[in-house]
């Protein structure tokens, strides 16, 4: 039955995959990266509205690869095509329904979908959100490298604009304080600086850095247990200062319960690839809001497209307090663009129906 403006019915699903590279290797605790390949995911709608997501795999954390994405795409293709975009709660019943786990391929179907409902209501996604204004914050990473490196790297940064830099560590504890002393002899007293250990560290020894690293005024440490550790995590925040963060620690509404019931941390990083989208990124906000732990919405790697939504959500939800969408600047991207604009890490969301980015041959 052909849609109307009541009934807006989804005819088709595309997948293409995209490659973008760093403009320059980033070194993490577990891997170094040199480029990304992700999805870009297009829903079609019988209205002529058409939706754009991006399902952007990263095996480390979440498992999936871009065979499982597009192999799972198909499979939810089958089950998505008819029914109401606009009906994201039935969206994700059906895809939970079929498939536990694969979180980007999720979240890029969920991005397609609201790109399409804020289109079909002409306003951008953040206002579709409930959101007023479009200006965020964002940080900016640098990867893990010789101290001086590093200072140097930061420096630029902040020479650019940049207000808040987020730094790799999580290798052996001695070096990475001497990296977090250079960067700060750098950059000054007045720049914001948070590390993240990608699970690098034991208990014990992020009790004996963080000392070093409040005396040195770093905000936040990210991550720096295994993600199961729970109680790790917990004793850590029980013994210092700065705020702990929960990452890898967080890729469901159940994990985000599980880490306010334990007390665990200060703040979740919540990622749309590992969570499955916007739909369920809202829920974490609310169950962390509930239990007095704000959030920070962070980026895998994607592209402007999957960080876009992210700005968006970010922009809409008053418990997401910190950004780290920063991908855009640290990719060699050319398929994807628009959609905002930026002074150093201070962002302005275009005022555009949807989310506003362009997609290169579409």
């Amino acid at each position: 039955m052909a849609g109307t403006e009541e009934n807006m019915v989804i005819k088709d699903i595309q997948f293409e995959v995209r490659s973008f590279r760093f403009e320059e290797p980033m070194k993490v605790a577990f891997a170094t990266i040199v480029d990304m390949q992700t999805c870009i995911i297009k829903i079609i709608t019988d209205e002529g509205i058409n939706g754009y997501g991006e399902a952007a795999p990263f095996s480390y954390v979440t498992g999936d690869n871009l065979e499982t994405v597009i192999a799972v795409g198909k499979e939810l293709k089958k089950e998505l095509v008819g029914l109401d975009p606009r009906a994201i709660g039935m969206i994700h019943r059906v895809m939970d329904g079929m498939y536990a786990g694969n979180g980007p391929v999720k979240a890029g179907i969920d991005i397609a979908c609201y790109d399409i409902a804020s289109r079909a209501a002409g306003l951008p996604l953040y206002r579709y959100l409930g959101g007023n204004d479009p200006c965020i914050h964002s940080d900016v990473t640098i990867g893990i490298d010789e101290p001086s490196a590093m200072a140097e790297t930061a420096l630029g940064w902040v020479q650019k604009g940049f207000e808040i830099i987020k730094v790799k560590l999580g290798e052996e504890i001695a070096a990475d304080a001497e990296r977090i002393r250079a960067i700060r002899a750098a950059v000054g007293k007045d720049i914001r600086i948070r590390v993240d250990a990608n699970q690098g560290w034991s208990v014990k020894d992020t009790v004996r850095i963080s000392r070093i690293l409040a005396d040195l005024d770093v905000d936040l440490i990210e991550q720096p247990v295994r993600a199961q550790d729970l109680d790790g995590l917990a004793e850590i925040k029980r013994s210092t200062d700065v705020l702990i963060a929960a990452d890898e620690s967080c890729h469901s509404i159940y994990d985000a319960a599980k880490l306010a019931a334990a007390r665990a941390v200060d703040v979740v990083n919540i990622k749309l690839m590992k969570c499955g989208g916007i739909y369920n990124a809202l829920k974490i906000a609310a169950i962390c809001e509930g239990a007095g732990i704000p959030c920070m919405i962070g980026c895998m790697g994607e592209s402007t497209l999957g960080n876009l939504a992210g700005m968006h959500l970010a922009a809409a939800v008053d418990n997401i307090k910190e950004v780290d969408l920063d991908a855009v600047y640290i990719l060699k991207q050319e398929d994807v663009y628009g959609g905002y604009d930026h002074r150093g890490g201070r962002v302005t969301l275009w005022d555009t129906p949807g989310i506003g980015c362009i997609v290169k041959g579409e």
